[in-house]
């Protein structure tokens, strides 16, 4: 994970977001203080779900809330300068995030992915279009996300995409980001 997450800054990605659900408080924390030590945060923010403690303590970049995950208003109260975000999976969810106080949303699935093949059908180009149309938020597309699939979500409007099975399961992290520079013009 350490060396993950130390070539995807080195390589310019954006934010990567700590994900582990289950992992215990001391853990986490170990985890993303060696994280904040490897990346570049002048180019890469880190980014750790629902966890207004581990972020404060760590030092991150931001908190991002799961759907029945944190309120903006706590993070804003907390993480003073932290960036917050909301997993949605709909436009009334989208539009409920804005509202509340969101700095962006991480909208999906977009497309199929095996991870979420449980909770239905993905959302498609067509509603993360209707989505990135109606709020003034940058919105992340999410799910089964690919080099060309992320081309397809910038020109559908959103503001960014989010990769995790494509970027984690390569052994080779420079080659698969160049895909991802050569179809989207930057990272």
């Amino acid at each position: 994970m350490l060396r993950k997450a130390a070539s995807l800054s080195k390589y310019g990605v954006a934010a990567i977001q700590l994900r582990e659900k289950q992992m215990p408080a001391g853990e986490l924390l170990r985890l993303a203080l060696d994280i904040r030590k490897k990346v570049n945060r002048k180019v890469t923010k880190i980014i750790v779900n629902d966890r207004i403690d581990i972020a404060m303590l760590a030092g991150l970049s931001g908190v991002h809330s799961v759907t029945d995950g944190i309120s903006a208003d706590y993070i804003r109260k907390f993480c003073r300068g932290m960036i917050s975000g909301k997993s949605v999976h709909s436009l009334k969810e989208a539009l409920h995030a804005e509202k509340a106080g969101y700095d962006y949303v991480l909208y999906g699935p977009v497309f199929r992915t095996p991870a979420k093949v449980k909770y239905g059908k993905p959302q498609g180009l067509r509603k993360l279009n209707e989505v990135c149309s109606r709020i003034e938020i940058p919105v992340i597309a999410v799910g089964g996300i690919n080099p060309a699939r992320a081309k397809k979500c910038i020109d559908a409007g959103a503001h960014g995409v989010a990769a995790i099975r494509d970027l984690f399961n390569t052994s080779n992290i420079k080659a698969k980001l160049s895909e991802y520079k050569i179809a989207l013009g930057e990272l």
